[in-house]
């Protein structure tokens, strides 16, 4: 008998593919990956499988793992497979349960699976940097929260950046706060069990949480949500240790130097959600990425190449043009934005309707001035009915305010906003959507409602666009890119009407 077992996993890194190898070795066994799988058999008596089994309780969970099944088979199906070199697959100094529970259980110092102790690097002057390892481990770490509890601060070098680091102390500029313990969560944080478990997962991801309302009471906070990360090596976990002990609850994390971006993720209706980070792509990818001028395109090949079905590709992005391709070649929206409020108003009094609107507009509201640097995109276009709403000056602050406004709504349903193309071209007419928000703001409409209108109608012309496809058996299923996918408003309403739609496995951001 042999018990195989499948793993639904996301990602094309090789990270659960060494710990099931690590914890196999001593077994006969057999591993093969396809696209979002990897299938372990594994072969022994009653008592080696159960040992195995419990070996795999251990393991620490990964963001990037979402299911798995396991089921006993005869031994006649069981084909034995040639090790692989441990050696060659990526090393991290992962806080896994090998040193992790050595040092809790024993106080021993322990590599973890991968051989890797610490790899970060720590100074007290900012100047001269220290390689942390077990013979300096515990004096540095005595230092550190002394250093700490007398108001000063540590300096950390990764492969990320270089960071500042201080004990909390309402300062709220931080890049991200680290919890000294789990159990300091609970008290400025709300945070579910599931975001629980991606906070303390193998990959220890950069995640947004809000402010509880008794913390945004007691502290005078504008945000209502922060960054939070928890240790991710052994260090920092013995540095949370001992100051939970003495009643700090957390580190304040100030990035000094940006190497590259932290792995950044939330979790959308049992959907991952990969903001930023490409660290955890498969390191040929991730290297062949960075090494492209253009490492936006670079990056949607990669996302395209997991693809063998027709497929829409729908890239919206908060800092560069929008990128809509079908079958990974075919560009099928142009979006021209205005250059100055006098040319929105020319182009909208093109016809008698238009002019009329403006006329009666003209009177009530107070008109825009000015030009613009808009890149041309549906943020964009956000941004300029942010502009009509009065949110801001700055069609990019008026855009990030619009979704504030949409992603914090609790109505159930917007005004429709029209969103469509000039006739008999697959060029996107803004002025239909200015002057449908015009005409909202005449019959009294609240911005909030059309600000929520304006997200959701959006969502409702990509699924137009999208069915229009696949009546005929133009596309298979859409995938959803970009930055302003961040904001659940949209991708909430984008995952309810495209049918099937999926959220691509690889950065937001590039």
């Amino acid at each position: 008998m042999f018990l195989r077992f499948d793993f639904t996993y996301i990602s094309d890194n090789d990270f659960l593919e060494f710990l099931l190898r690590y914890y196999a070795r001593d077994f006969a066994f057999a591993l093969r990956k396809t696209q979002d799988h990897i299938i372990l058999d594994v072969k022994s008596d009653e008592a080696g499988l159960t040992s195995f089994c419990d070996h795999l309780n251990f393991i620490a969970n990964s963001v990037f793992l979402r299911h798995f099944e396991v089921k006993a088979l005869e031994d006649e199906h069981f084909i034995q497979e040639e090790p692989k070199n441990l050696a060659d697959f990526t090393k991290r100094d992962f806080l896994s349960s090998k040193n992790l529970n050595a040092y809790i259980e024993k106080n021993e110092l322990e590599t973890n699976e991968w051989s890797c102790f610490v790899d970060d690097m720590l100074s007290f002057d900012e100047k001269e940097f220290q390689n942390i390892n077990k013979e300096n481990f515990n004096v540095l770490l005595d230092r550190s929260v002394k250093e700490l509890k007398n108001a000063k601060f540590l300096v950390l070098k990764n492969a990320f950046g270089v960071y500042k680091i201080k004990l909390f102390d309402n300062d709220f500029k931080a890049s991200f706060l680290m919890p000294t313990d789990l159990k300091a969560l609970n008290s400025a944080f709300v945070c579910s069990n599931e975001n629980l478990k991606l906070l303390a997962s193998l990959e220890k991801p950069v995640m947004k949480l809000r402010f509880s309302s008794i913390f945004r009471k007691n502290h005078s906070t504008p945000k209502h949500e922060f960054k939070v990360k928890m240790a991710y090596n052994l260090f920092l976990f013995a540095l949370g240790l001992r100051l939970f002990e003495e009643g700090f609850k957390f580190l304040s994390f100030f990035k000094l130097e940006h190497f590259q971006d932290e792995l950044e993720l939330f979790e959308f209706e049992n959907q991952l959600v990969i903001v930023r980070g490409l660290d955890f792509v498969n390191q040929r990818a991730k290297e062949l990425i960075l090494s492209k001028e253009d490492k936006n395109y670079a990056r949607i090949s990669y996302i395209l190449s997991e693809f063998k079905q027709e497929s829409l590709l729908l890239d919206l992005s908060k800092t560069q043009d929008d990128i809509v391709l079908l079958d990974k070649e075919l560009k099928l929206l142009e979006l021209t934005m205005p250059s100055s409020a006098k040319q929105i108003y020319q182009d909208i009094c093109a016809d008698a309707i238009g002019k009329r609107l403006y006329d009666n507009f003209a009177l009530q509201f107070e008109l825009l001035q000015g030009e613009f640097k808009l890149e041309k995109s549906f943020f964009s276009l956000l941004g300029l009915v942010g502009l009509v709403l009065k949110l801001d000056d700055s069609p990019q602050k008026a855009a990030l305010k619009l979704l504030e406004l949409s992603d914090e709504s609790k109505i159930p349903r917007g005004v429709k906003i029209d969103y469509r193309f000039k006739e008999n071209s697959k060029e996107f007419d803004y002025t239909r959507t200015l002057r449908s928000v015009m005409s909202f703001l005449l019959a009294g409409v609240e911005a909030t409602n059309i600000a929520y209108g304006a997200v959701e109608s959006l969502a409702f012309f990509l699924r137009d666009f999208y069915d229009e496809l696949r009546e005929k058996n133009q596309a298979q299923i859409a995938i959803l890119s970009g930055s302003l996918f961040e904001h659940k408003s949209l991708l909430k309403n984008a995952l309810k009407h495209l049918k099937n739609c999926k959220i691509a496995h690889a950065p937001l951001y590039i």
